[in-house]
């Protein structure tokens, strides 16, 4: 027999979860707050409502997160540059690449997210966080967020 899942219901239980696991940890550590960097190049409009979104939720469960936002004009090597010292941020635990990139100079995409240190690659597209999925390690890495999600519907 079919059952209807409901993605909004999951939703609001998983938030909620993951609102009381970021309390817990910044009541265990002192002076901790979980950093999100979300990174945009150029100021597409869909790009723009999906990191309002996501700043949004980050904010609510009581993740500091802030945008940086590129204009048009970076080239790769800036670009690269801007993620490495991100990647070098204690502060920042999670990174997000804004796909697509809204760029006037030709910046490989591949090589940006594999740029992403594996660690804080919380969209799962590095090289190394794709290949755990890969071979079935959905624990020691990020998985991509719509295969995650959908696993995380069947669970529940």
């Amino acid at each position: 027999m079919a059952q209807i899942i409901s993605g909004t219901e999951i939703s609001k239980k998983i938030q909620l979860a993951l609102k009381d696991e970021v309390t817990k940890m910044m009541a265990e550590n002192d002076g901790f707050r979980p950093g999100l960097a979300i990174v945009q190049v150029g100021g597409r409009e869909d790009s723009n409502v999906y990191i309002r979104m996501k700043i949004k939720s980050a904010t609510e469960i009581g993740i500091n997160a802030t945008h940086y936002k590129f204009p048009r004009t970076i080239t790769e090597t800036e670009l690269l540059a801007e993620l490495d010292k991100l990647n070098r941020d204690p502060k920042v635990h999670g990174i997000i690449v804004q796909m697509p990139l809204d760029a006037d100079n030709l910046i490989d995409s591949h090589k940006i997210t594999d740029y992403v240190d594996p660690g804080k690659d919380v969209d799962g597209l590095c090289t190394v966080n794709e290949g755990r999925v890969a071979i079935g390690d959905l624990k020691s890495g990020f998985m991509p967020c719509t295969p995650f999600g959908c696993i995380e519907l069947i669970r529940r």
